[in-house]
């Protein structure tokens, strides 16, 4: 006996245990599902109060267009006022009329016409609210909306009140009725009617409602929205229906407690396992819950990538563009001024030229470097010291330092290893990194300091740039190098400098690290690997040739003078005979007649492609075909590069030097 006692008191504790867990269960979910309902009240009472602004405010607009109409004419005529009228009401449909009264409120005009209905408007005994209104705009001589008030059938709505003013005389006033009710339904949602209940009010007042909000004990209170328009207060109030509570925090229960019951008394002993159960459902439906948002994570992460994947293409683009715009004119630069330095000319002339001419280089790497960075192209490396790039970039920045009271201390490591770099590229990393630095300590006040460290460590060189500005906050750390993350105002700033240098460095097979402890600035650790042989020869550089010494007749086809007479000039200079075309009509006239040994021609152009000219140069002289060379000013995209691995033609990229372009005509004339 005292054993099945002992059985029966387990039994019953079990289940007691089953059912508090499975209490406990549910009092949490119905938490969870008056929080849901609570939420979506406050999403549509925004929706509703936001969607109410703005009707009113659009009336309002109209409104005071007519009253601008009146001000600052001296008659309106009956049709214009009709018009007028006619269209502000197609602007809310819930709208009666509109009438026009004098300063002694006597009604001047209506529409429609049936002015007799606003008599009761007027009428300061029986309708006080909208005579109130009126006399409240003409002394404030600005829009007034009225209290809720019952207008003629019954219905309660609203009254809108607008003075027209002529400098500081008061000519009346236009005045507007709204059924409140049918302009509450023309604004709000069939589906949001359905499933939520709302009041609009005025002062306190009800002015719409849909339905009528239920008993003050409903499990989910009604949500309030406030705006101020016209001079009076409005307050939305929503909160879901009835129905909608009842089957949001009913569904699933009977069924859930059913099998709790089921569980608890059925198998007595074997209640703490219907505990569990009821545990488990709770946790699955947190896993659940817990899945949902890992998902809509997952998913607001890969719509972010895939928006800066389009700004990235949209850059690549913007990019190849301005590179071709650039590199035309700056072919005229470089090269005008290689020829220059072939000249008998003074001394400090010579060094200026091979100023401007150096100058002109870094333009050129500069452009591909933005090239690169958008579309990923290899850099141009040759071993190099690290201090080397770190003293000619200082040379370069030494006085916009000094002129803003920044010190530079070098802490530059003796004997470093050479290792393979594209110098223009490090030097551009370095100087976003100085900007940046400097910036940051110009626009805060604070620090006077820039550290430039270079050391080895396990393999790798590092370059230190460091400040003592006012650093970096914790929060926006790990972001600084993502593209288009900027700090700085609207317009004064592109978030691309910090990205394009940690893409060149990535380039290097390196990587940049930021650290900034609280109070002490920042600093960039840039960290390069020591590589002083080349992993394998760029498939794209081809063998150099002898070059040429025989006279050639060549066709330069351009669509830039500039191009053209640089060219005809440096040729000239070789002993060729050059003739030009800028078009490829023109170019494949000149072809046809037969009288060239090689071609230089502008891979793009306004009335065709260098691809045309291929073409025709394969039907009319098909051996002249290899003796083609394709010039660019921008990016080749990927079907350009396999036209040109087929055709095995020479290319050359814009600007380009004397040396390049008499390098690549001497392979092209072997063919």
């Amino acid at each position: 006996m005292i054993r099945w006692i002992k059985a029966g008191g387990a039994g019953i504790l079990a289940a007691g245990v089953c059912l508090g867990a499975a209490a406990w269960s549910d009092a949490r979910e119905l938490a969870g599902r008056r929080a849901e309902l609570q939420r979506e009240a406050r999403l549509i009472a925004s929706l509703v109060a936001a969607r109410m602004q703005g009707g009113l405010e659009k009336h309002l607009t109209a409104m005071r267009q007519m009253a601008n109409l009146y001000a600052s004419s001296r008659r309106v005529g009956e049709g214009q006022f009709r018009s007028y009228a006619a269209n502000t009401l197609k602007l809310n449909p819930a709208c009666l009329n509109i009438a026009y009264v004098d300063p002694a409120l006597r009604i001047q005009r209506s529409y429609p016409l049936e002015a007799a209905r606003w008599r009761p408007v007027f009428d300061a005994r029986s309708h006080p609210p909208g005579y109130e209104t009126v006399v409240r705009a003409d002394r404030a001589r600005k829009p007034m909306l009225s209290p809720p008030m019952q207008l003629f059938g019954g219905t309660w709505g609203f009254v809108l009140a607008v003075p027209v003013v002529s400098g500081n005389r008061l000519l009346g006033s236009l005045v507007g009725a709204c059924r409140g009710q049918e302009y509450f339904d023309s604004l709000v949602p069939r589906e949001v009617n359905e499933r939520y209940e709302q009041v609009v009010l005025d002062a306190g007042t009800p002015i719409f409602m849909s339905n009528l909000l239920g008993s003050s004990d409903s499990p989910v209170a009604p949500v309030s929205e406030k705006f101020v328009i016209g001079g009076a207060g409005w307050e939305v109030r929503v909160g879901p229906q009835e129905h909608v509570v009842r089957d949001r925090l009913t569904a699933g229960r009977p069924v859930f407690w059913a099998m709790a019951w089921l569980f608890s008394v059925t198998f007595g002993a074997l209640a703490g396992g219907a505990a569990l159960w009821a545990v488990g459902m709770s946790n699955r439906l947190q896993t659940q819950r817990a899945a949902l948002v890992e998902a809509r994570t997952r998913l607001d992460g890969a719509q972010e990538q895939l928006i800066q994947a389009e700004k990235m293409t949209a850059l690549g683009d913007l990019v190849a563009g301005v590179a071709h715009e650039i590199n035309n004119p700056l072919t005229g630069i470089v090269g005008y001024t290689q020829l220059l330095i072939q000249r008998k000319l003074p001394p400090s002339v010579h060094r200026h030229l091979e100023t401007i001419s150096a100058e002109g280089q870094r333009i050129v790497k500069i452009v591909r470097n933005l090239l690169s960075f958008a579309r990923k192209h290899a850099p141009e490396k040759r071993l190099i010291d690290l201090n080397e790039v770190v003293e000619k970039t200082l040379e370069l920045k030494a006085y916009h330092l000094r002129s803003n009271q920044i010190k530079v201390v070098e802490e530059l490591a003796p004997r470093l290893p050479k290792t393979l770099l594209d110098f223009h590229q490090m030097q551009q990393v370095l100087i976003n990194l100085l900007n940046n630095a400097e910036q940051a300590m110009v626009e805060s006040g604070r620090g006077h300091t820039i550290r430039l460290a270079t050391v080895v460590v396990e393999g790798h060189i590092q370059l230190r740039v460091s400040d003592d500005g006012p650093g970096i906050a914790a929060e926006i750390l790990e972001r600084v190098l993502e593209p288009f993350f900027t700090t700085k105002k609207e317009g004064e700033g592109t978030g691309l400098g910090l990205s394009l240098c940690n893409g060149i460095v990535q380039e290097h097979g390196g990587r940049i690290r930021v650290e900034s402890p609280p109070g002490e600035g920042a600093t960039f650790i840039v960290e390069l690997p020591i590589q002083q042989k080349a992993a394998s020869i760029d498939p794209i550089l081809k063998p150099s040739a002898p070059k040429t010494v025989e006279p050639l007749r060549v066709l330069v086809v351009d669509d830039e003078t500039d191009v053209q007479e640089f060219l005809t000039e440096l040729l000239g200079l070789g002993g060729h005979r050059v003739d030009t075309a800028s078009d490829v009509p023109e170019a494949i006239a000149k072809i046809a007649a037969g009288a060239h040994d090689l071609i230089i021609v502008d891979l793009k152009m306004p009335n065709g492609t260098g691809r045309d000219i291929y073409a025709a140069v394969l039907e009319l002289r098909p051996r002249l075909a290899r003796r083609l060379i394709f010039i660019t000013g921008q990016a080749t995209g990927d079907d350009m590069a396999d036209f040109l691995a087929k055709t095995g033609n020479e290319l050359v990229l814009k600007p380009f030097n004397a040396g390049e372009i008499e390098d690549a005509m001497a392979r092209a004339a072997r063919n």
